[in-house]
């Protein structure tokens, strides 16, 4: 049976759990560190947030693909670091999409009116097909928003 132009093929997602961990629980190790924020991009500064903010993350197998640290404020859902596998032979959209999900979610059942992230490299096409809007300022670099309501 073909799919007839224009429709998608559902995607499998059964292999990926997505786990929401408090500071004080399920500290990601220092590899799976490295692998999600590589070279330069495992800062002091992110360091901190990764051991001191809660965190979602999207697991394949035994292995973490993804994870964004996560802070709420009255009105929004930061996601102030957001890391994905590239190497891991998963679909980059894919993961990319279950992890945004998740966020999306927790910001409404937190009753926030916006998501913002720090989108990881590659993925800012994929985000502004999503409704994210990329937001720049010169000192601060750029990040990108999307309203929940």
């Amino acid at each position: 049976m073909s799919t007839p132009a224009g429709a998608t093929t559902p995607i499998d997602t059964s292999a990926f759990e997505i786990r929401v961990n408090s500071p004080d629980t399920e500290e990601l190790s220092a590899a799976d560190m490295r692998r999600l924020f590589p070279g330069s991009a495992l800062t002091g500064s992110r360091l901190n947030r990764l051991h001191e903010w809660p965190r979602v993350s999207v697991v394949c197998g035994n292995q973490i693909v993804a994870v964004a640290t996560c802070q709420k404020t009255d009105t929004e859902l930061r996601a102030a670091d957001v890391g994905i596998d590239g190497s891991c032979g998963c679909s980059l959209r894919v993961v990319l999409d279950m992890l945004v999900d998740a966020l999306e979610l927790a910001g409404l059942a937190g009753g926030c009116r916006r998501l913002i992230l720090m989108p990881p490299s590659g993925s800012p096409d994929l985000l502004e097909r999503r409704g994210f809007t990329a937001i720049s300022e010169r000192c601060a670099g750029g990040w990108l928003e999307k309203p929940l309501v």
